[in-house]
């Protein structure tokens, strides 16, 4: 068999082998159909705290575990971005003329810095990979907080409603007996076992709350909405560890452009767009290939000759359009970054706010109004008991209690929350003692 009678055949299976690659296809859609990685994730443990809690998340939310694996693609097309691209092989194999042969190898040479700036754009990917990550593990250590102080208010109010539920017992108890010896007007017996049925029905509205917010910090923790929370857990003690600013409000703002995970994912988006425009600058210039092609004709008279290919980039608009939609794209990422900048100083001074109104709220009701109202509760019983007030009396002063109660235990939600939220702005601040003052 002659090399010409090869060199034919081998053209006609190359076809054959391009047209069956090309016939069919069947995706691989059976990852979907299998179990969610968080039924496999591990125990929690018993009484975990908040910094427990938040490591938990971090190491088995499947957000955290997405974005690792997006870090991951960046990394892998950042160690490929300098490779150079495959060369071609041309086989040249005459139909009328079967003595006619040419093989010919061409690789393209990236001019113009092409390589040097598709490294650069897939770093600058990869930078913003890594911010992107920070940035989830901030966002969900301050979700898994917000989440857990709810449920801690809910919890505590449930107890204090246990309380009043109580006292509205010993109160109705005390009104049935003034009302057999004629003390009390019936009106009087009626309403006080309303107000008890009344505390006894928000008592099981707040069982099914809890039960439901269970759920949304289990979905933060990245486990099954319907695991059980178990451990004995204190909204005082978290508050007394986390509830802390971190830094100085000054401090805070200063090492907000530098350690703001929104900030250096915008940053880092920004420089791939940058690069991305001095690669569309090159788009219109032309690619350069350099190779060699053996040429086998009749009567042995076989040759070996040099190649250099260049594209011509004539179509002028169709470069245009690049550079000017990559001109653009920069535009729109430097304003993205400006405000990014803005709404990051926004939710810092909110979050700041939000601490300071709670903490006042928070000395305010937890030293003063608290030890106050339990004081009123418990002589207007005693007075209610003597004839000498009436129900209205007894009922505002244990309704009064509830709200401080409640008020200081909000304000005690709500500095965690604004400390966890400054916490996902300013992920890496140092742990500083302050004045809460």
């Amino acid at each position: 068999m002659s090399v010409f009678t090869l060199g034919a055949r081998v053209v006609v299976a190359f076809a054959a082998l391009a047209l069956a690659a090309c016939a069919s296809y069947s995706p691989d859609y059976h990852a979907l159909n299998q179990p969610s990685a968080r039924a496999h994730a591990q125990p929690l443990a018993v009484d975990a705290d908040i910094a427990e809690l938040i490591r938990y998340a971090q190491r088995n939310h499947p957000s955290v575990k997405a974005a690792e694996a997006e870090l991951e693609r960046a990394r892998a097309a950042s160690g490929s971005a300098g490779a150079f691209a495959d060369p071609q092989l041309n086989l040249t194999q005459g139909l009328n003329d079967t003595d006619y042969l040419t093989v010919g190898v061409m690789q393209e040479v990236p001019v113009f810095g092409r390589r040097a700036m598709n490294i650069e754009q897939a770093r600058a990917g990869e930078r913003a990979a890594e911010a992107r990550l920070v940035q989830v593990k901030a966002e969900l250590a301050s979700n898994v907080v917000q989440a857990f102080s709810e449920y801690l208010y809910i919890l505590e109010t449930q107890a204090l409603q246990k309380e009043l539920i109580q006292l509205l017992e010993q109160f109705s108890t005390v009104a049935g007996q003034s009302y057999a010896t004629g003390a009390v007007a019936m009106p009087d017996l009626l309403r006080a076992q309303n107000a008890l049925d009344e505390a006894r029905s928000e008592h099981q509205n707040l069982n099914h709350m809890l039960y439901s917010q269970g759920a949304r910090l289990n979905a933060a923790l990245g486990r099954d909405a319907r695991t059980a929370l178990d451990g004995e857990y204190s909204l005082r003690q978290s508050h007394s560890k986390f509830a802390r600013l971190p830094a100085q409000p000054d401090r805070l703002y200063g090492l907000l452009n530098e350690q703001s995970p929104a900030l250096t994912v915008a940053r880092s988006e920004a420089e791939t767009l940058l690069v991305q425009k001095d690669i569309a600058d090159t788009a219109g210039l032309p690619r350069v290939m350099v190779g060699a092609e053996y040429m086998a004709g009749d009567m042995g008279s076989d040759t070996v000759a040099g190649m250099l290919s260049m594209s011509l980039p004539v179509w002028r608009s169709n470069y245009r359009a690049q550079r000017e939609a990559a001109d653009a794209s920069v535009r729109s990422g430097l304003q993205q970054l400006h405000s990014t900048e803005l709404e990051v100083q926004a939710e810092l001074s909110m979050a700041l706010y939000e601490w300071q109104e709670a903490e006042r709220n928070r000395q305010l009701y937890g030293e003063v109004l608290i030890a106050r109202a339990g004081q009123a509760v418990a002589s207007s019983l005693t007075n209610y008991q003597n004839g000498n007030v009436g129900f209205t009396d007894v009922i505002s002063s244990q309704r009064e209690w509830l709200s401080f109660e409640l008020a200081y235990r909000r304000a005690l939600a709500n500095q965690l929350a604004a400390v966890a939220r400054i916490h996902a702005l300013v992920p890496s601040v140092a742990q500083v003692e302050v004045d809460h003052e």
